[in-house]
């Protein structure tokens, strides 16, 4: 592997909502169900053990890349500061013996969260590329609902 292909994916988003509220909406299967995943992509079924050590799985479909499953172990909560979870694709064959580690830290800023994500351990530069448009796809669903409700 190169340096590139083991590089972390780095990304803060500011989000118009309290922590707690940002916190939450991946604390609970019927949230994530409403923002996770690429902009054009929808989740088809959602299942998650929100502790440390419970299990975590969530089915989704995107236009361009068709249906795909990612799961994982939450590693560690720290209710509205941090979550950190292992991510594994499971019908990716670059995956088969790989896990990476993402990363939430929740940030207070005043009315506003800053989020900032870290997520390491990809097996390619392709890989985590697709990554780096996947992540804000969802996040921009997020920030909507968020300022909506």
């Amino acid at each position: 592997m190169t340096q590139e292909d083991t590089s972390p994916l780095l990304i803060t988003r500011r989000f118009k909502a309290p922590r707690e509220r940002v916190f939450a909406a991946f604390a609970t299967a019927e949230a994530l169900q409403e923002w996770f995943g690429p902009p054009d992509g929808s989740v088809l079924a959602c299942a998650l053990d929100f502790r440390v050590g419970g299990r975590y799985q969530i089915k989704m479909h995107s236009p361009r890349a068709g249906d795909l499953t990612v799961s994982g172990v939450y590693r560690e909560i720290v209710a509205p500061e941090k979550i950190s979870y292992t991510w594994k694709w499971e019908d990716d064959e670059d995956w088969v013996n790989l896990e990476s580690i993402v990363t939430l830290e929740f940030k207070a800023m005043g009315a506003e969260t800053e989020l900032h994500l870290t997520q390491t351990g990809f097996p390619n530069a392709q890989s985590r590329e697709g990554h780096s448009h996947g992540w804000p796809g969802g996040f921009e669903k997020l920030d909507v609902i968020l300022i909506s409700r």
